[in-house]
């Protein structure tokens, strides 16, 4: 079972599935569980993959993960801050990350800049 803590992270959930052993080898590629717990969190609706808000390595599995499961014919709940969320939400998310990235970058540059003129 995953520990989440669903207001401050996002998470999977199955909700339907075509193949139980095809969700459990895509998974098997996220987690570094057994089988059998893999197995339990599908069958009892837990969450199966989950990251930290803010982390956008994480955020970006987790889309490979859904896109993944998806692909192989399940139905999969996105949960965002307790809520259910859209695959949409997640790659605005991650712009947001990579954009939050860049301008941080540019006040970075722009400080050491500052500090060089005066030296």
């Amino acid at each position: 079972m995953i520990d989440i803590d669903v207001m401050d992270n996002l998470g999977l959930k199955i909700v339907k599935y075509d193949s139980l052993s095809a969700c459990i080898s895509i998974l098997r590629k996220y987690r570094n569980d057994s089988m059998s717990d893999i197995k339990k969190d599908i069958e009892t609706n837990d969450f199966i993959f989950a990251c930290d808000y803010i982390d956008d390595d994480g955020l970006l599995e987790l889309i490979k993960c859904y896109d993944e499961l998806v692909d192989a014919g399940c139905s999969v709940e996105i949960y965002d801050l307790g809520r259910i969320g859209s695959r949409e939400l997640l790659c605005n998310l991650h712009e947001s990350h990579v954009q939050i990235a860049k301008e941080v970058e540019e006040e970075i540059d722009a400080e050491v800049g500052d500090d060089e003129d005066i030296l």
